[in-house]
């Protein structure tokens, strides 16, 4: 299975700076052929996942588990699921035009922390209903305005109230802290989502790793995994991904101690530690081998479970639907084949608090930074990911070696003139052989799978990996938060900008001195909030400010998608006190 799958990487690990590593597969690894469509052995298992609920717990840090959120909301225009700890927050309910995801319910864990009691900001009801009268009266207004002519459009749009600001901004986030660090401080999360979709195409993940029955407060590793996953051409690859990653990455870290232990003769040992699939563990032997003796655990464990996801939903289900079509089973070629026709970037980071490191695997152009607070005070921004796009050189030179003569790989700095990044997961259309595509995006295209298309310039596919670029950074007492977001938070504000913004947050919540009098304070008590309020208050004209906010907030869904994109964002502070 891995010989074939679609990465053909550069070069070798490239030292940025002492704390900080980045790590890419070398150009011998692998390449997809139409001989990938052989069954595989193990492909079954692939499909299968188990996905952990928590209650809800509360979000005043005293060592709580798991996110909280608005779960005293139940007016009529959405419900919100129990929250996994894994769990995929993009959804599909719509308040009449503006998106308003739901969590995803999911099931399968053995115990769940104790509910605690929350603090929350309840939206109301009538407060969502005037938001939603605002934006359909805006939609006629816009409603067959030319694109040149929006702008002045949307100025002349009826703004939210600065009460409708606050419910929208605080509709979707959820804070809770992790156990305590030796030194008894905590780790806390917080997080949020605004959409721009009809339906929120983003998605978050979390997972303790190492804990049997997945409650972070109970991890056996001190290893937490924080996943963005911003999905494009739909939603379904997205879903998919995040609801999966943490029990593939879990399986991925199995394999590798296994294969550690193999490797140093405690063959008693590999015997009785937990399993992975067969799979799973041929990915990881497969990069061991290529990689050498250099690479850590983790990111030879994210690296694995990114190109194992990804084999699922492509080339995978392709064999799976094969396989029930010889068996004359009834397919849901929606669900099995729709994941790997959309597409989604996927950043992940792994905080291990007892190696003291930060892990991120990043495929696409989420972003991932760490705010560092200086001796002097000052804040400084340090980039733990680069885009991967064809304005990323590396990226670039990539592709043409993997594709020379092809004179279009790189049309108008997109895939064959399409795609935006060059890494991500799903994207068959630029992955599998144009026979397969022949026979079997006809199936999907009536389901409403509108890039299930065939792009014109495919000539020798794949184009496009999943296979991740990983940055390891050794974290210090300067490193105070963790800042993962998809790209429509770096439309709206630089490196910089996010860490200041954040800091400014972090000073009034989460530090020991915060006390100071000079603090200045913030309106939000959630980072991630306060982080998209700051977003939101920059237009396309570079306006700044709260007026600003309630006119961009005011745009409706899909007009919106001409001024900003969705907007998922986690923040992690390291320290919390």
């Amino acid at each position: 299975m891995f010989a074939q799958y679609s990465a053909r990487m550069l070069a070798t690990a490239i030292n940025r700076s002492p704390a900080l590593t980045q790590q890419r597969l070398p150009s011998s690894f692998g390449r997809l052929t139409a001989s990938a469509y052989k069954p595989q052995p193990a492909a079954g298992q692939m499909f299968s996942s188990s996905r952990l609920v928590a209650k809800q717990p509360s979000n005043k840090c005293q060592g709580s588990a798991n996110p909280t959120g608005n779960n005293a909301y139940k007016s009529s225009y959405a419900s919100f699921g129990k929250l996994s700890l894994a769990f995929a927050t993009g959804g599909s309910l719509a308040l009449a035009g503006y998106a308003l995801a739901t969590r995803q319910d999911s099931t399968g864990s053995k115990t769940t922390p104790a509910e605690t009691n929350a603090v929350v900001h309840p939206p109301v009801d009538e407060v969502f209903k005037s938001v939603a009268k605002k934006h359909n009266e805006s939609r006629a207004l816009l409603d067959g305005v030319p694109r040149e002519k929006r702008n002045n459009a949307a100025k002349q749009l009826a703004q939210l109230t600065d009460e409708e600001v606050n419910t929208v901004l605080r509709a979707k986030e959820k804070s809770w802290c992790l156990k305590p660090k030796p030194d008894g401080s905590k780790i806390r999360v917080d997080t949020n989502q605004i959409p721009s979709n009809s339906r929120i195409e983003d998605y978050l993940t979390f997972a303790a790793l190492g804990s049997s029955d997945g409650a972070a407060s109970l991890s056996n590793t001190g290893r937490y995994m924080f996943g963005v996953f911003d999905g494009h051409a739909g939603h379904q690859c997205a879903e998919h991904v995040s609801s999966r990653m943490g029990s593939v990455l879990e399986e991925s870290l199995n394999a590798v101690a296994q294969l550690a232990e193999i490797r140093s003769g405690d063959i008693g040992a590999a015997l009785i530690s937990p399993t992975a699939s067969e799979s799973v563990f041929a990915t990881v032997a497969q990069i061991a081998s290529e990689v050498g003796p250099s690479w850590g655990q983790v990111p030879l464990a994210l690296t694995a479970a990114f190109v194992n996801l990804d084999e699922e939903i492509v080339n995978g289900a392709v064999e799976k639907y094969r396989s029930l079509q010889e068996q004359n089973q009834q397919v849901d070629i929606a669900k099995l084949l729709g994941p790997g026709v959309a597409g989604s970037c996927g950043l992940v980071a792994v905080v291990d608090t007892e190696a003291k490191q930060v892990v991120v695997a990043n495929t696409g152009d989420s972003g991932a930074l760490i705010g560092v607070r200086l001796d002097s005070g000052a804040w400084k921004a340090v980039r733990l990911s680069h885009d991967q796009t064809m304005a990323n050189p590396d990226e670039l030179i990539r592709m043409i070696r993997e594709h020379p003569g092809e004179k279009d790989i790189a049309l108008e700095g997109r895939v064959l003139g399409g795609l935006m990044p060059t890494r991500a997961f799903g994207d068959s259309r630029y992955k599998l052989p144009a026979e397969v595509q022949k026979e079997l995006f006809p199936l999907l295209l009536p389901l409403g799978f509108s890039y299930a298309t065939s792009p014109t310039r495919l000539k020798r596919p794949p184009y496009v990996t999943a296979c991740p670029v990983v940055i390891t950074h050794k974290l210090s007492a300067n490193d105070k938060f963790l800042v993962l977001a998809t790209d429509g938070l770096y439309d709206q504000l630089d490196d910089d900008e996010i860490v200041n913004t954040v800091a400014q947050w972090y000073e009034t919540h989460g530090s020991k001195t915060s006390t100071n009098s000079s603090t200045p304070t913030t309106r939000d008590s959630n980072a991630a909030t306060h982080l998209i309020r700051a977003a939101f208050s920059v237009d396309w004209n570079g306006s700044k400010g709260d007026e600003t906010t309630r006119r961009m907030l005011a745009i409706p869904s899909p007009v919106s998608r001409s001024y900003r994109d969705d907007i998922s964002v986690t923040v992690v502070t390291l320290d919390d006190n």
